[in-house]
C-alpha cells in the first residue's frame, strides 16, 4: 500500500508540476543528469556510512536528512494550493517545517511512513517531469546494478539500513507485522526481531519515475483516467515487480536488493504498454535522436 501510494501520488503530481513549470534539470534529455544523480547517491551513501560507523555527527546527519525531507514535502504543497489561499509562499515551508518537527520529536513508525510517502511521491513527480524516458531508463539500469552490488557483494546497504533505523530517518517504509511493535523502542536493525518489515523509499521512487516520465514526455493517447498505455503498463509492471520481490523475500528470508525486480518490472511493463499503444521502442526509449 505504501509503495503504491508513493508511485501513484508521484504520477498524480506530474500535471501540477508541469503546469507550475517546476523541474530539477534544465535539459530533461541530457544523460549527464543521470551521472549527477548517481554521484549524489554515492556521495550521500558514503557520508552516511562514515557517520554511522564512527558515531560522528549523527545529530547533524539527522538534521540534514529531515531538512531535505522538509524541502521535498513543501514542493507539492506549493503547486497544489489554490490561488485564493493567502500568503501561499509561506504555506509550503510551514508544512515542510511541521513535518520535520514531528519527525524529530516523535519518529514512530506511522509518522515515518506518512512522511516517506509524502516526500517519496514528491520525488517521483519532480524527477518524472525533469527527466525524459531515456535518462530514466539509464538511471534504472545503473541503480539496479548498484543495489544488487551493495546488498549481495559489499553488503554496505545493510549497514546503511541499520543506521537509518537507529536514527529513525524516513528513508524506509516500516511495515509492522506485530500489533505491539513500536519503532521508538528499536535502537538497532537487529532489534526489529521480525516485528516489522522494511522497504527503502528509493525502491518506490526509482520505478515510479518511469511512469511519471512517460506521462510527462511520451506522446501516446490517454485510455484510462488520462493515462496512456505506456503509463499504465509501467504502473502494472511496477506492481508485478513488487509482487515478485515480496515472493522472493518470503521464499528466502534475508535482505534482498529490491531494485532489480522493481526496475525490471516497471521497464518491461512500460515497453509492453508502448508497443500496445503503437509507440516504436526506439521512440519509447528516447533513442530516436541518436539514430
Amino acid at each position: 500500500m505504501l509503495y503504491a501510494l508513493t508511485v501513484l501520488g508521484g504520477v498524480a503530481l506530474v500535471g501540477p508540476y508541469r503546469a507550475a513549470g517546476v523541474r530539477a534539470f534544465e535539459d530533461p534529455t541530457a544523460l549527464s543528469n543521470v551521472a549527477l544523480i548517481v554521484a549524489e547517491v554515492l556521495v550521500a551513501t558514503l557520508l552516511l556510512l562514515l557517520a554511522f560507523r564512527y558515531d560522528r555527527a549523527e545529530g547533524v546527519v539527522r538534521l540534514v536528512v529531515l531538512g531535505a525531507v522538509a524541502v521535498l514535502v513543501q514542493s507539492p504543497v506549493g503547486v497544489l494550493l489554490p490561488a485564493s489561499v493567502p500568503a501561499p509562499g509561506l504555506v509550503g515551508p510551514a508544512v515542510g517545517a511541521a513535518v520535520a518537527g514531528v519527525l524529530w520529536v516523535y519518529p514512530e513508525w506511522y509518522v515515518i511512513d506518512v512522511a516517506a510517502v509524502g516526500f517519496g511521491a514528491a520525488a517521483v513527480g519532480l524527477f518524472g517531469v525533469s527527466l525524459s524516458p531515456l535518462p530514466v531508463v539509464a538511471l534504472l539500469v545503473v541503480m539496479a546494478v548498484y543495489d544488487a552490488y551493495s546488498v549481495y557483494v559489499s553488503e554496505h546497504m545493510q549497514s546503511l539500513g541499520g543506521g537509518v533505523v537507529d536514527l529513525k530517518l524516513p528513508m524506509v517504509f516500516v511495515v509492522p507485522v506485530d500489533r505491539e511493535f513500536s519503532l521508538l523502542a528499536v535502537d538497532d536493525l537487529a532489534d526489529l526481531s521480525g516485528g516489522a518489515m522494511l522497504l527503502g523509499v528509493g525502491d518506490a521512487v526509482f520505478p515510479g519515475m518511469l511512469a511519471a516520465s512517460a506521462l510527462a514526455f511520451l506522446d501516446a493517447p490517454a485510455v484510462v483516467a488520462g493515462l496512456s498505455l505506456p503509463v499504465l503498463g509501467a504502473l502494472a509492471g511496477a506492481a508485478v515487480g513488487f509482487v515478485a520481490l515480496e515472493a522472493l523475500l518470503f521464499a528466502v528470508r534475508r535482505t534482498h536488493a529490491g531494485l532489480p525486480a522493481l526496475n525490471g518490472g516497471v521497464l518491461a511493463g512500460y515497453l509492453a504498454g508502448s508497443l500496445a499503444a503503437g509507440v516504436p521502442l526506439v521512440e519509447a526509449l528516447g533513442l530516436a535522436p541518436y539514430l
